[in-house]
């Protein structure tokens, strides 16, 4: 590639100056940022060791932040209006009822919800389970009816011995309870506690029990 010094000479190579020696800056910013983004690609975890999924923030297995070096941490400790729930191991006794809340779409820019969008029932049955648009890739609840919800909305992880949700850096944030989720906290859920995102989505919590499991 050719470019034009900063002296104005026209020079046929790219990295520096035919005529003068000058060095194009321009190429040296890009050779670092085609390393960056290659590195980026290429990384992997340091807690698990699984490769990071391009520039995705969270490491899909684990959890573990890329951009701060945080390791997931949960707040075992209830949230505000929240009931105990205890620390009795979870497994796969808990299931999320996706459904629509008509009485939160008169939000400002919010469309109205599906007239009749039914229920739809997910197991919680493995370490991450990812909240989000349906068309996005690796997201186990997809949700196609609320525009206000992002690619990669929200996340339920396993704690072990309970489980949790998180946001994901989505637009328009994730509430439990009424609350909302701040930056990469992990709330622990239970038995009737709700989550909603987007303009009218929610998830409520039940046990396995409530299917006749």
């Amino acid at each position: 590639m050719s470019f034009t010094c900063r002296r104005g000479h026209y020079s046929v190579s790219d990295d520096y100056c035919d005529v003068c020696g000058a060095r194009n800056w321009h190429a040296g910013q890009r050779a670092v940022a085609a390393r960056l983004a290659e590195a980026s690609s290429a990384q992997t975890c340091p807690i698990c060791g699984s490769l990071r999924e391009g520039a995705d923030r969270y490491c899909p297995s684990c959890a573990y932040d890329f951009e701060t070096g945080e390791a997931l941490q949960a707040a075992l400790a209830p949230a505000d209006g929240q009931a105990d729930h205890g620390r009795a191991p979870m497994g796969g006794r808990l299931v999320l009822i996706l459904s629509a809340d008509p009485t939160r779409s008169n939000e400002p820019g919010c469309p109205d919800p599906p007239t009749d969008p039914g229920e739809h029932v997910f197991m919680l049955d493995r370490p991450s389970i990812v909240v989000g648009r349906d068309e996005s890739a690796g997201v186990q609840i997809p949700v196609d009816a609320d525009p206000y919800v992002s690619r990669r909305h929200a996340e339920i992880v396993d704690l072990g011995d309970a489980w949790g949700v998180r946001d994901l850096g989505s637009t328009n944030g994730t509430k439990l309870n009424g609350m909302a989720l701040v930056g990469t906290e992990v709330k622990v859920i239970g038995p009737d506690d709700v989550i909603e995102l987007g303009c009218f989505s929610r998830l409520t919590v039940r046990r396995r029990a409530w299917m006749g499991g």
